[in-house]
């Protein structure tokens, strides 16, 4: 089973801005002083790429192990992951109603979708009481997300 258009686009754009990301702290990494200088900029870079990274490998398996796998009664999906698609039942509706060679994308799409949506309200959950430094983690964090949710429209959008 290839990759379809939709995974293919979207882990193309994620993995482009995890190696936008790597490219400078690897830099940094190399230079220590310009790394000294620039510190708050390589922990914001790397707390925005953990959360880039989430989205990513999280995607990333779900697509590979249905290729591996029979998944058809979990929705094509990792058993956590289909259990948080499951909770939508707009989304398990719209699989549904797909044209079952779709199916698979359906709820990779959804799943990963509300996967990202929780991850981003439970960390502005966290920012009512963070303090200066952590309120930075945690935008940079919801910041990675929110591209990475980005990339997941764009590319559902651009899959035909």
């Amino acid at each position: 089973m290839e990759n379809t258009l939709f995974y293919s686009k979207v882990a193309d754009a994620l993995n482009k801005e995890n190696t936008r990301i790597c490219n400078f702290t690897d830099y940094l990494d190399k230079n220590p002083l310009e790394k000294k200088e620039k510190i708050a900029e390589y922990k914001c870079a790397k707390y925005r790429y953990a959360s880039i990274t989430l989205i990513h490998s999280t995607l990333h398996n779900n697509n590979l192990y249905r290729k591996l796998r029979n998944l058809k009664d979990t929705h094509y999906l990792l058993l956590p992951f289909d259990e948080i698609f499951k909770c939508y039942p707009e989304y398990v509706s719209l699989y549904d109603s797909a044209p079952e060679d779709e199916k698979p994308d359906y709820s990779l799409y959804y799943a990963i979708s509300a996967f990202t949506d929780r991850n981003i309200e439970e960390l502005k959950d966290k920012l009512n009481g963070a303090t200066d430094w952590e309120a930075v983690e945690l935008n940079e964090r919801i910041s990675g997300l929110e591209f990475a949710k980005v990339c997941l429209d764009e590319a559902w959008q651009e899959r035909k």
